[in-house]
């Protein structure tokens, strides 16, 4: 899976963090929270995987798991969840925090 480490950490105002204290081992996490909205991605590299999660005052709101992808992609306010070269989800930085699925 393909991605900028710096592209991410512009969009959620952080660095990364590893599920298990082991950074290297391709499983990495990162989070955002804006007007009590919180959106998190777990990224799991070597499998091509990422779980989308998104909640309102701690309520999800929005659970979503995504396998086969090829590329994470910044663009302006927006990360898009490739497959093949087709966007599968957007991830939106505006001023809410929202998700958008695609036809797939």
């Amino acid at each position: 899976m393909k991605y900028d480490e710096l592209d991410l950490m512009e969009l959620f105002l952080s660095e990364s963090e590893s599920f298990a204290d082991n950074i290297g081992d391709g499983n990495i996490t990162y989070k955002i929270s804006k007007d009590n909205f919180t959106l998190k991605i777990f990224i799991r590299t070597y499998e091509n995987q990422i779980s989308v999660f998104l909640t309102y005052k701690e309520k999800d709101i929005f659970y979503g798991n995504f396998d086969n992808i090829t590329e994470l992609k910044k663009e302006d306010m927006y990360l898009r969840v490739l497959r093949e070269n087709s966007t599968i989800a957007s991830l939106c930085f505006g001023t809410t925090l929202s998700i958008s699925i695609e036809n797939q």
